[in-house]
């Protein structure tokens, strides 16, 4: 019978076989109207890879159900808020595994608001960083345009270097897909730095990037393993409104956060919260994995004639489920533990 397979994200699963996704997070599983710092492993604490908490002790940045979305790239019901009108939080998570070499993207939505002035001190809407939340790779910000739009601007590690902005402006209250290009080279201050905004992502990578930043003069990347949206800042020098699935892979192609749209099954398996137990629609015999958001595989099993499996050893959390059938058959599904 034919069903959707909702919830279930494609790359989370990839990773858990290549590894080529470093981290990624729709946030869809998060408590709106909490602060994203504490959940799902993001933290202001620089040793978490956040950037510290809000210096003038205001609110901390909350998830909020306003969604965004990019064709082929993903969805969400969630987004993290961007306040410009008073002092947050700097947010940040640790990868699932460090980059050392070799070429990896890093990719997000945002849907931009209001900018900061070009002509006074703007600030970085997102830093990915290596070793340390005091090392950063590679930065990105918006600016005012002059027009009615705003521009992106990219740079590389220091704030010394010099950065580039895009000569197009984009519109406001638009969703954006933002990819950046790293290529890690082996000399010293060679590394390279490609923006790609609003392509046309199902296509793969675009020939010609948006944007490409200047040759660094101090370079930091050695041990990329976290990004951060760094807005515990002075509020005028920020941007306002939203911003979500962020990923990162070692691929183009792995980016993606899309939910399978349809599958063809004979069985539809769900999460039933009050049991705590896998239900399937008919009676199976197969074999059953289960991984965490990580794309760790934490259970590895076979079921024999069961329409149901117990689940109840599992922490709080959000999961993927895998049961392939001795026909063949495979079925999918992406959980939640409270």
């Amino acid at each position: 019978m034919k069903k959707i397979t909702f919830l279930f994200t494609n790359l989370l699963f990839v990773y858990s076989i290549n590894a080529q996704v470093v981290f990624q997070d729709d946030f869809s599983s998060l408590t709106i109207n909490q602060p994203l710092n504490g959940q799902n492993g993001w933290s202001n604490d620089t040793s978490m890879g956040g950037t510290g908490s809000s210096i003038g002790g205001g609110p901390l940045s909350p998830i909020v159900d306003v969604a965004l979305s990019y064709t082929d790239y993903g969805s969400s019901p969630n987004s993290l808020f961007a306040d410009n009108t008073q002092e947050t939080d700097g947010v940040g998570h640790i990868f699932n595994s460090t980059i050392t070499s070799g070429t990896f993207y890093v990719s997000f939505v945002i849907n931009v608001s209001s900018a900061p002035s070009s002509s006074g001190t703007v600030r970085d809407v997102m830093r990915v960083m290596s070793g340390s939340s005091f090392s950063t790779t590679l930065r990105l910000w918006v600016e005012e345009s002059g027009g009615t739009g705003f521009n992106f601007g990219i740079k590389t590690g220091d704030p010394s270097n010099a950065g580039a902005i895009t000569p197009t402006e984009y519109d406001y209250n638009t969703d954006h897909l933002v990819v950046l290009k790293y290529t890690i080279n082996p000399s010293s201050n060679d590394d390279q730095l490609d923006l790609f905004i609003d392509p046309d992502y199902s296509n793969g990578e675009p020939g010609t990037a948006t944007l490409s930043a200047p040759l660094p003069m101090f370079e930091a990347s050695g041990s990329v393993d976290r990004m951060a949206f760094p807005w515990n800042i002075t509020p005028s020098a920020r941007f306002g409104g939203h911003i979500g699935l962020p990923s990162v892979a070692l691929n183009w192609a792995d980016l993606s956060l899309s939910i399978n749209d349809f599958t063809e099954s004979s069985i539809v398996m769900d999460y039933l919260i009050s049991s705590k137990n896998l239900s399937f629609s008919k009676t199976i015999s197969g074999d059953l994995d289960v991984y965490s958001i990580d794309g760790k595989r934490i259970l590895n099993t076979s079921i024999a004639d069961a329409n149901s499996f117990d689940l109840s050893d599992l922490n709080t959390g959000l999961y993927f489920a895998k049961v392939v059938l001795q026909s063949g058959e495979t079925e999918t599904l992406k959980f939640i533990v409270k």
